[in-house]
């Protein structure tokens, strides 16, 4: 917990640097996935660890890029039926709720194929290297280290599962309030499912591939959307 903590106070500086100083806001971003994977590669070095031990590593690529594609092909059809509900819903709340809720201050409409503009592109690209550093960094070592005090206790669909997955989630959730918001705390869900692919995989390549389209997705529904 404390190589979190002193990671997030980092990054906590580096936003708030990015408000008062404008040349820091672009690269932020930047700053905060070279720390995901500096940071724990440097505390692992430190104890004699090997990065694969934290899951980072190429030897099964075949199988982890089938389990991360297949997960997508299971949860995000899903995905979007609740999407689809959540929009036709979210217009009809109160104001503060929301806010709370979601970010989107103007209603829904029907969906369209979205505008694939050099923005879109650029989240997409920077998307990839934000899913790897956080995997590797939540997935991978903050898991490593909550199951060596807490070791998966039960199978869950051929994985073991336990309160180190669980507690990674959280802290996974927490560390999206850098930007504060409530609704960012959502992502604990999915990051439920990317620590499953850790655990039945033995790596977070499938964790890190399905994080990636996940966020790409919601992307693309987010701006087929409003």
């Amino acid at each position: 917990m404390v190589v979190w903590a002193a990671t997030m106070l980092a990054l906590a500086v580096a936003q708030v640097l990015g408000y008062a100083l404008p040349f820091v806001q672009p690269v932020a971003g930047a700053l905060a996935v070279a720390a995901f994977l500096w940071v724990p590669g440097r505390v692992m070095e430190q104890r004699q660890q090997d990065p694969e031990e934290a899951g980072l590593h190429q030897r099964t690529l075949a199988r982890d890029l089938a389990w991360g594609l297949g997960a997508c092909l299971v949860v995000l059809p899903l995905f979007t039926l609740a999407w689809l509900q959540f929009v036709n819903v979210l217009p009809h709340l109160p104001q503060d709720l929301r806010a709370m809720l979601a970010p989107y201050a103007v209603s829904p409409h029907a969906l369209r194929w979205p505008h694939l503009d050099s923005d879109t592109w650029g989240r997409i690209a920077g998307n990839g290297a934000v899913a790897l550093s956080e995997e590797f960094f939540y997935r991978g070592y903050m898991t490593l280290r909550f199951e060596e005090r807490w070791p998966p206790q039960f199978s869950l669909w051929g994985a073991k599962f336990g309160k180190g997955a669980v507690y990674a989630a959280i802290v996974f959730a927490v560390g999206h309030l850098l930007i504060p918001a409530p609704w960012r705390l959502a992502v604990f869900f999915p990051a439920l499912l990317f620590a499953w692919l850790r655990a039945r995989t033995g790596s977070i390549v499938g964790a890190a591939v399905c994080h990636w389209i996940c966020n790409v997705y919601l992307l693309l529904l987010e701006r087929a959307s409003f």
